[in-house]
């Protein structure tokens, strides 16, 4: 038998109702620019705040062990579905008209469904969570191991790292994103079983990377310096 988290779940709806209550007065400018009611963000957030709450629940009450198809249980199926199906949707994303993936800050970033629009990033990071974790608990253990044999061992995870930038960094002009991925890497790596020698090597060549993106585009210059 399993049971349920019942206090992560809380937890996660605390912080959701304070996102909702922040959305109150963040978008102020926008709202008076475009003549917006004043709940006009508030009740979107509501409303998308309680759909996640209710799959949330959903998801708390299927049970982890049990088999979907084949060999894969429910959650291999739904964390392979969001991990591959949003990858590959970042991928054609860039090949879709304006009509339907409008360019926004001259990159590709919103797949428009009518009055609904998407961001596959968001759902690739739910994904890319599922999917270390998925592989980690198989190639990785708490055994003692040289740095090279580390590094090998997390080689395919750094190249799918680096396609994952190239699509978020280069074709969105995301970073913000990318460091959030990074920083879900180098987090589940470490408690998967790697060093903490990998884990500053990690962290001090991921440092290098964002200070060098920082300072080859313009515009994140710009939004440094004004920070």
């Amino acid at each position: 038998m399993y049971e349920v988290d019942s206090r992560l779940f809380y937890a996660c709806i605390v912080l959701i109702a304070i996102g909702m209550i922040f959305s109150l007065s963040l978008p102020a400018f926008t709202v008076l620019y475009y003549d917006y009611s004043s709940y006009h963000f508030f009740l979107r957030q509501f409303v998308v705040g309680f759909v996640g709450i209710f799959i949330m629940w959903k998801l708390s009450q299927i049970d982890p062990d049990k088999r979907c198809i084949g060999s894969l249980t429910t959650f291999e199926v739904i964390g392979f579905t969001l991990f591959f199906g949003s990858f590959l949707a970042m991928i054609v994303m860039q090949f879709l008209p304006a009509s339907l993936v409008p360019v926004t800050g001259g990159a590709k970033r919103w797949i428009r469904l009518g009055p609904i629009s998407l961001s596959p990033v968001e759902f690739f990071k739910i994904g890319f969570v599922f999917f270390l974790a998925w592989s980690f608990t198989r190639k990785l253990d708490h055994n003692k191991k040289r740095l090279k044999d580390e590094f090998v061992l997390l080689f395919p995870y750094f190249i799918l790292f680096a396609i994952a930038v190239f699509l978020i960094a280069i074709l969105q002009k995301d970073l913000g994103q990318v460091v959030v991925l990074a920083l879900t890497l180098i987090i589940l790596a470490t408690f998967a079983g790697t060093s903490k020698r990998f884990f500053g090597l990690f962290g001090v060549a991921g440092i290098v990377l964002v200070f060098f993106a920082i300072i080859t585009q313009e515009h994140r210059i710009r939004r440094f310096q004004s920070w």
